[in-house]
């Protein structure tokens, strides 16, 4: 397997978190995908579709090639098949809105083909990258792509002010509520999530759940001896009994399971 990660040029930065490539010819079977709050492009460059499926179900359905992945509120699954050549581009939380027209609510929890969202710009967009030869090469077309479909428009205010009080809540293992959020931006619980409806797809309340989730995927991927009850803890849950709701909830699975079956990506589990 071939995994690659690229930093975006300095235009794209504030909204894009990374460009990523994966060649794996082998690559089969079924992978639960965490949610993780980003949305996500994803471009099949080895066949003419990426393939849908559900799990408990054997049938895979066809998808567009290129896809447009919102934010989602819990795992979902994928067919190893899809990355035997795909690239992809990871939004900034809000990042999305200055490439498409369309509030991010428009595409929450779903995979919409992205031909539907730039028309044929989406489909040039993957000509063009299955014609460019190396890798640096793929990420320059990418980039460029992204470029072309960069809208000048800023991030609304509040919505700036909300996201930086919930990075530095994380950054200290803590969580930050909706009242205080909104003590500190001025507006409303509703306008809040009207702006984190238009700007991620997801209110600020299940935007923070998923933020801590990611928390304690991240460290019990990092491995080592722990305590579940200090890990809850750690990552901002009132108790153990908490932590191990939200984290089947999420992913579908329990702690333990988690950490017996995980593989090279945190937020893969192989099915």
């Amino acid at each position: 397997m071939i995994y690659l990660e690229h930093r975006p040029e300095a235009q794209l930065l504030p909204w894009v978190r990374l460009l990523w490539y994966v060649r794996a010819p082998e690559a089969e079977g079924r992978e639960r995908v965490l949610p993780n709050g980003d949305v996500q492009m994803v471009i099949n460059l080895a066949r003419e579709y990426c393939a849908g499926c559900r799990e408990g179900e054997e049938a895979e359905f066809r998808q567009a090639p290129a896809l447009l992945v919102g934010t989602q509120r819990c795992y979902g699954v994928i067919d190893g098949s899809d990355l035997r050549e795909m690239v992809g581009v990871v939004f900034r939380a809000g990042g999305v809105r200055r490439f498409v027209a369309e509030p991010a609510v428009e595409f929450r929890f779903a995979e919409t083909a992205l031909e539907a969202v730039w028309g044929r710009a989406a489909v040039e967009l993957r000509e063009r990258l299955m014609e460019a030869g190396s890798v640096a090469e793929k990420f320059a077309v990418l980039e460029r792509g992204l470029v072309g479909r960069l809208r000048g428009e800023e991030a609304h205010p509040g919505f700036l002010l909300a996201m930086r009080e919930i990075r530095a809540a994380s950054r200290r293992g803590a969580n930050v509520s909706v009242r205080e959020m909104s003590a500190v931006t001025g507006y409303t619980s509703r306008r809040l999530g009207q702006l984190f409806d238009e700007e991620i797809g997801v209110g600020p309340k299940m935007f923070t759940r998923i933020v801590r989730f990611q928390r304690a995927v991240q460290r019990l991927h990092r491995g080592g001896e722990m305590r579940w009850d200090a890990l809850a803890l750690e990552c901002g849950y009132g108790d153990q009994s908490h932590f191990a709701n939200d984290f089947r909830e999420f992913s579908g699975v329990n702690v333990t399971t988690y950490t017996q079956t995980v593989g090279r990506w945190g937020n893969h589990i192989p099915l």
